[in-house]
């Protein structure tokens, strides 16, 4: 009588690191502040009160102080020039025409952000999470460059 030897499992390799899935950096278009500038920025011409907006998009300063990361100064100076630049040129309009615009293009921004697939939150919770030591870094991740 012969006994039978059970086969033995194949035995896979274990990865020494398993693989985080890198997550797609913010791209300048995924920011509502950077929608409000562009359209800060074509106030001269198209006379679109921005004022309301402007003011949400101040907040966005806060990313200099509430990321972890130590940013390039480049970076912070992008985001205060962004942030603080339009109180320049825009008149202080609390109409409710300014409101109604704001209102428009946030709801524009959002069914923007929703048509590829994102959310805001994610979004900002990614942004608050970038690190951008070096400035060509932060170039080729906002800007695609």
């Amino acid at each position: 009588m012969v006994l039978a030897v059970p086969p033995v499992p194949k035995v896979l390799p274990v990865p020494k690191v398993l693989a985080v899935p890198k997550v797609p950096p913010v791209r300048w278009y995924h920011l509502l502040s950077t929608w409000i500038f562009l359209l800060s920025a074509a106030y001269p011409l198209l006379k679109i009160p921005t004022f309301p907006l402007n003011l949400l998009a101040f907040a966005g300063c806060l990313e200099i102080i509430l990321n972890p990361h130590k940013s390039h100064w480049v970076k912070n100076l992008y985001i205060l020039f962004i942030h603080i630049a339009p109180f320049f040129w825009i008149p202080r309009d609390l109409s409710m025409k300014a409101f109604g615009i704001g209102i428009c293009v946030i709801g524009a921004y959002l069914m923007f952000v929703a048509s590829i697939g994102e959310n805001p939150i994610h979004i900002y919770g990614v942004l608050l999470n970038e690190d951008h030591p070096r400035l060509s870094q932060f170039l080729k991740d906002r800007f695609a460059l």
